[in-house]
């Protein structure tokens, strides 16, 4: 108890005597020492955090131009120090601009909390970091939910930066500081455009202040200002998105052509996510289009599974339904499918169930595959289903299918068909399969060249013989 009271008493001597030399003036030698004893143990780093902050414009710089050279523990306990000057001195901010961009999240989250704080020279250090690629979204949203009026400028001139246009963070940090800022945000927003931003930057801002409430004004001047400028795909379809917010019209004889593309161009840039909203676009190849994109998604698995179900157009159902075929929990949405007024979207639904690990539907499929009028492509899907779950309980309606080529008149696609119900059977291996092959090779009115495909031998070890069902 005695050793641990002289080192109480160590240390705060220490303390008092560090203490009293920072508050003699910011002596270069001192501070120098000080920088250098971040680094060492407790009590003198302590110590060297109290030279520091009294340390004034000298301690800033130095800490500045010693960040690189500090540990993770020196730079942590620096800024301490650093919190302190970043109110009066330049060069603290530019310290906590570098430890912002630290690997060490403790650091950089506690650098982007003191520039928060540090009004109003901690903006100045948000406003750098809105370029980087790592924390700069995290700087934006910071600087629009604390200094709203005065982000709005900084941000629209990062988007208007090479890359800013496709960067979802900017867009939703300038929403916030234009909701925020109230009617004051417009002024800015007009002033930008005036300045002749890059159209791209134009169009992504558009779609930011799309869904604000009183700004269409704003979004129409955007929209008409670029889209007389050429743009790509990725920029027209937010321009078009906007338009349509802001009770403008794009028109054009190409305008779903543009739409589909400008889906196909996000997506290729990495950015499916900015998809979502052609779910819900009017034109129903581009809500096609969108679905396939967003296969596996789960922030659009709702969507995508109301337009397999209740969209007014069977391409963009079957579309959909296909974009559910990596998704467990929209399984009875595709078993449902099934049964679809269009053969399409049946053909696609037993499509997506013929090639999933599991035999869901199996009963609705049975049916599809006995039902003489169905249409030939989805009887084909069937058989495929037939094969891939391996249903021996499936022999019988493949005879059918065998069958309907029979009488002379039969149509092309009905012996594609029957030839592929062969194929199946032989694949089936079972007993009751080999009886059925069998039975076709002496059933009067098969035509010929379905014969040739019953006399070819069958295989010894059928890979469906042992886990039929």
């Amino acid at each position: 108890m005695n050793r641990r009271r002289a080192i109480a008493l160590a240390s705060l001597v220490s303390l008092t005597a560090w203490a009293a030399t920072a508050s003699a003036g910011a002596d270069p030698v001192l501070i120098a020492d000080a920088v250098r004893n971040l680094d060492s143990d407790h009590d003198q780093a302590i110590a060297a955090v109290y030279v520091l902050q009294a340390g004034g414009e000298r301690a800033a710089k130095q800490i500045r131009d010693a960040w690189p050279t500090l540990s993770v523990l020196g730079q942590k306990r620096a800024l301490g120090a650093l919190s302190q000057l970043a109110k009066e001195h330049p060069a603290a901010v530019e310290a906590l601009v570098e430890a912002a961009r630290s690997h060490d999240e403790e650091i950089r989250e506690r650098a982007l909390a003191t520039l928060r704080r540090t009004t109003p020279r901690g903006r100045a250090g948000l406003v750098a970091l809105l370029s980087d690629p790592v924390v700069g979204d995290r700087a934006a949203s910071v600087l629009a939910r604390t200094e709203p009026d005065f982000a709005v400028e900084p941000l629209l001139d990062a988007t208007a930066s090479p890359g800013g246009e496709d960067r979802h963070g900017l867009r939703s940090a300038l929403a916030t500081a234009v909701q925020r800022a109230g009617k004051d945000a417009k002024r800015p927003l007009r002033a930008w455009l005036s300045g002749g931003p890059p159209p791209a930057a134009v169009a992504s801002v558009a779609i930011c202040l799309a869904s604000l409430d009183g700004y269409q004004g704003v979004v129409a001047s955007f929209v008409e200002y670029a889209v007389a400028q050429p743009i790509d795909f990725a920029a027209t379809w937010r321009l078009l998105q906007s338009a349509g917010a802001a009770g403008s019209k794009l028109d054009g004889p190409e305008e779903w052509m543009l739409r589909q593309a400008a889906v196909d161009a996000v997506t290729a840039r990495g950015h499916r996510e900015d998809a979502r909203g052609s779910l819900a676009d009017p034109y129903p190849r581009v809500r096609a289009s969108a679905a396939t994109v967003l296969s596996g998604d789960p922030d659009s698995l709702v969507e995508r599974a109301t337009l397999a179900r209740r969209d007014s157009w069977p391409m963009v159902r079957a579309e959909a339904v296909t974009s559910l075929r990596t998704e467990g929990d929209a399984i009875p949405v595709i078993v449902a499918s099934v049964d679809d007024s269009m053969s399409v979207v049946r053909a696609a639904a037993i499509g997506v169930l013929a090639a999933s690990s599991h035999d869901r539907g199996w009963e609705r499929v049975h049916q599809r595959l006995r039902a003489r009028n169905e249409w030939p492509q989805v009887t084909a899907a069937a058989i495929d289903y037939v094969v891939a779950h391996c249903r021996t309980d499936g022999v019988e309606a493949l005879f059918r299918v065998v069958m309907r080529a029979a009488p002379s008149n039969a149509l092309t696609d009905d012996l594609n068909n029957a030839a592929r119900a062969i194929e199946a059977l032989r694949a089936l291996g079972t007993p009751e399969a080999k009886a059925t092959v069998e039975q076709l090779r002496g059933t009067e009115g098969v035509p010929p060249t379905l014969k040739m495909a019953l006399e070819q031998p069958l295989p010894v070890d059928a890979g469906c013989a042992l886990a039929g069902r």
